[in-house]
């Protein structure tokens, strides 16, 4: 394990790297994220893999409960309320389907068993916004657009987390010797997710309460903030000790403390104070995060093993997959009108929806998470690093060429 100070150097150096790569995408507008995965990727080819590895428990520790707290603090509840509709429809019931679709052609095509090819299903399920809003922004896209997708995101990255949890305990019970019939895969799946779901909403949902009227008894923006990074961090220890779902936690606290918390607690110097430090926080987080994913796949590594044809196949066939489940559920769970102001141009805006369902960071975590003794661990590992680089670099560069391509009324 390296030292502290080959660490702080290293991060330091990684840091500069994403600066330089950022100012240089901002020019070319580009989103940042896309340059920082290939740079990352030319870090790995000329083998100069830093010290800091991009681990599970970095992942899911430190990076994921941020970024999911940023993104739930900062989503408008008004705006989220306007758009709820097509966000439940794409969170809930349009991601069970895209399980489904994902799951099948793995299972019969590559011959995953069904756990694994729904535990695989489950890992590439959520999605990554980070890059395409950004883009959106620059391009002053619609904010209800922008909120559908952000929404999205957000809530089917709490259903995809629980539904991995439940799926790897099924896969986990049945390598350690469980015979499971049919039937008791369907009743210990959903006793699973219940209680990893509701335990995390209702974890959630009481810390979000209880600090947001803690909060209102002070007026100090540094206290305020210090216990906002104290809540993003501690719900999620807090329901992850429990074996409860942390990302729900998360998701569920920030969004009461960003909307009844901020109005009923928060003078607006300390408000302004919170937005600052988070966009910070969230911006070099995304910053070191996506330049580490490029670097941490080395694809010779994979390519040298026995099973490279299997491999190379089930990841071409998980990028079909996606695509298509992507695309199905778009266009069949959907309403006519995915918001409620007139003029909406239905066609481009299932497009931007469907296109715009890049992958990224929770799925990479996800997967690093597995333990060894999963069947098929590097099948699904592989699988997903060629879903997210194909999702950021091919449709992540694609869709600036073709938001300028798209009616007026998307602006």
């Amino acid at each position: 394990m390296p030292d502290v100070a080959t660490i702080v150097r290293e991060v330091i150096l990684l840091l500069l790297i994403a600066l330089t790569v950022i100012l240089i995408t901002r020019r070319l507008t580009v989103p940042y994220t896309l340059g920082l995965v290939i740079v990352g990727l030319l870090i790995g080819v000329l083998n100069l893999v830093p010290e800091v590895r991009l681990t599970p428990d970095l992942v899911l520790f430190v990076f994921l409960p941020g970024l999911l707290f940023e993104g739930s603090w900062s989503l408008s509840v008004t705006r989220l309320r306007t758009n709820w509709r097509p966000i439940f429809l794409l969170a809930v019931p349009g991601l069970l389907l895209a399980l489904a679709l994902i799951a099948l052609p793995l299972h019969f095509f590559v011959g995953l068993s069904w756990i694994d090819a729904f535990l695989l299903a489950s890992i590439l399920s959520p999605t990554d916004p980070v890059a395409v809003l950004g883009l959106f922004r620059q391009l002053k896209i619609n904010e209800n657009l922008s909120t559908i997708i952000e929404g999205e995101s957000l809530f089917n990255d709490g259903v995809a987390g629980a539904l991995y949890q439940t799926f790897l305990a099924l896969v986990l019970m049945t390598v350690n010797g469980g015979h499971l019939t049919l039937g008791a895969v369907w009743w210990q799946g959903l006793e699973t997710l219940t209680l990893e779901a509701g335990g995390g909403i209702l974890v959630g949902l009481v810390c979000g309460f209880l600090v947001s009227r803690f909060v209102k008894h002070i007026d100090e923006p540094l206290i305020e903030t210090t216990i906002t990074i104290v809540t993003a961090y501690g719900v999620y220890l807090l329901a992850d000790f429990a074996h409860m779902s942390g990302i729900l936690a998360v998701i569920v606290a920030g969004l009461i403390f960003g909307s009844y918390g901020q109005a009923l607690s928060m003078s607006e110097r300390t408000r302004e104070v919170v937005d600052n430090f988070w966009n910070m926080a969230a911006f070099l987080v995304n910053a070191l995060l996506f330049l580490l994913v490029g670097a941490q796949l080395n694809l010779s590594l994979f390519l040298s093993s026995s099973h490279a044809s299997r491999l190379i196949f089930t990841a071409v066939l998980s990028i079909v997959a996606v695509l298509v489940a992507r695309f199905i559920m778009v266009v069949g769970i959907l309403p006519r009108k995915p918001s409620s102001q007139p003029g909406v141009h239905l066609r481009a805006w299932r497009f931007v929806i469907f296109w715009s369902g890049l992958r990224g960071a929770l799925s990479l975590a996800l997967v690093l998470a597995l333990p060894l003794e999963v069947p098929d661990r590097e099948t699904l590992i592989f699988a997903t690093y060629a879903v997210v680089l194909f999702t950021l670099l091919v449709q992540g560069f694609s869709l600036r060429l073709l938001l300028k391509r798209l009616p007026s009324v998307l602006r």
